[in-house]
């Protein structure tokens, strides 16, 4: 038989693009509508989180008031030295985040120059190859 005989032989409906075309129309529709409600619900959902955040945030702040006895002068001293030390630990965080990104850059530069060299040996083997 021939392939032309095969092709033939199928019989394909008249309304089968129309339909593929509605289908298709419609999938795309679901779509849709599934990613709209999956973004209503991150909303919704980062909504409620926020409303809490900001619960404990206001209730951590009216529960660690000024202590009535103490003198305003000695509380703004405590302050600054306690910003003081945030600072401090704020930079040997960032320092020892910084040294370990850089070990891992150490790690790619190594990498990177075995990639170079296999590759300069790839090049020149199928250079030499094909030129002949």
């Amino acid at each position: 038989m021939k392939e032309d005989d095969l092709f033939d032989k199928i019989v394909v409906p008249a309304d089968l693009e129309s339909k593929l075309v509605a289908l298709i129309d419609r999938l795309a529709v679901e779509d849709i509508r599934s990613k709209r409600k999956a973004a209503r619900l991150r909303l919704w959902t980062s909504g409620i989180a926020a409303g809490i955040a900001l619960l404990i945030t206001a209730g951590l702040y009216f529960q660690s008031g000024r202590k009535p006895d103490a003198p305003l002068a000695a509380q703004s001293g405590n302050r600054i030295e306690e910003r003081d030390i945030a600072i401090t630990e704020t930079q040997k965080a960032l320092v020892l985040v910084s040294q370990n990104f850089n070990k891992g850059l150490d790690h790619l530069a190594l990498a990177n120059s075995k990639i170079e060299k296999a590759n300069e040996k790839f090049n020149h083997t199928f250079n030499n190859t094909f030129k002949k």
